[in-house]
């Protein structure tokens, strides 16, 4: 069996390689990378809103996707800048909650039974 550490560096390795080999945002400020994920976070909060009003599985998804892509845009930023950017912790902290959102989406599409096709949490290390 494989430890849980290798999988994470395995997963993280794949994350920089793909996102090495994109290039359209390898020479972004940080702060504005920081802001396109934070509009994805922004859009998954406001389809959340609208599943809660409406209980319509289509939101919940929509909202699971989108925060999904901010956990990975946030998680490939601190890899890329790394420890000693001051901008890592902005990042690690919007990271940390939208994995925390990313959790509590899952947990309401279990008591209302919302089939989820992705369900992955990559970038929210357990």
């Amino acid at each position: 069996m494989v430890p849980r550490i290798a999988v994470h560096l395995l997963v993280l390795g794949a994350v920089l390689l793909l996102s090495g080999c994109a290039g359209d945002n390898a020479n972004l400020p940080v702060r504005k990378e920081i802001a396109i994920a934070d509009r994805q976070k922004d859009w998954a909060l406001v389809y959340y809103q609208s599943w809660r009003r409406a209980r319509d599985g289509f939101y919940l998804r929509l909202a699971r996707d989108r925060m999904s892509d901010a956990v990975r845009s946030y998680f490939v930023l601190q890899m890329k800048i790394g420890h000693s950017y001051p901008d890592f912790y902005i990042a690690d902290e919007k990271r940390l909650e939208s994995c925390r959102f990313l959790k509590e989406m899952d947990r309401e599409a279990g008591k209302y039974q919302v089939r989820l096709e992705n369900t992955d949490r990559q970038g929210c290390l357990k």
